[in-house]
C-alpha cells in the first residue's frame, strides 16, 4: 500500500526543487522582459568577490615597488596598505591555497629565498 505513495512524495519533491519562473519561453505575447530577468551590477552594487558593507576593493598596482623586498609583517602591511585591501593572503612555495576568489583581499606570493616574488588581488 505504501508503494502508492512513493511516486506521489517524488513528484512533490521535484516540484518543490522547480523554478518559479517556470519554462523559458514566454506565452504572455508582451515585450518577453519579466520581472526576474537578469540585471546589470549598478556601481552601487559590491563586486562578486566583495564582502558585504566594504566600499574597498584591492588594486596591486601601487604595490608592485615591494617586488623583491624580503617579506616579513612591516612589508605585509605596506603591501595592504598601498593595494587598499582589507586583508592579506601569504602564500609560500608548496603551500596549498583555496581558488575563492576575494575582491577586497591582496595576495604576496612569496618564493623560497623569503622574497616578494608577486603581487595580486584575489
Amino acid at each position: 500500500m505504501i508503494w502508492k505513495f512513493i511516486p506521489l512524495a517524488l513528484l512533490a519533491g521535484l516540484t518543490a526543487c522547480a523554478s518559479p519562473g517556470g519554462s523559458g519561453s514566454s506565452s504572455s505575447g508582451g515585450t518577453g522582459a519579466s520581472p526576474s530577468a537578469d540585471v546589470a551590477p549598478s556601481a552601487t552594487q559590491p563586486s562578486a568577490g566583495a564582502m558585504p558593507g566594504s566600499g574597498r576593493t584591492c588594486d596591486a598596482q601601487p604595490a608592485q615597488n615591494m617586488l623583491g623586498q624580503t617579506f616579513n609583517d612591516s612589508a605585509a602591511q605596506k603591501v595592504r596598505s598601498s593595494a587598499s585591501s582589507d586583508t592579506v593572503r601569504v602564500l609560500k612555495p608548496g603551500q596549498v591555497m583555496t581558488l575563492e576568489y576575494n575582491a577586497t583581499r591582496v595576495n604576496i606570493i612569496v618564493d623560497g629565498q623569503g622574497k616578494i616574488s608577486a603581487i595580486r588581488c584575489g
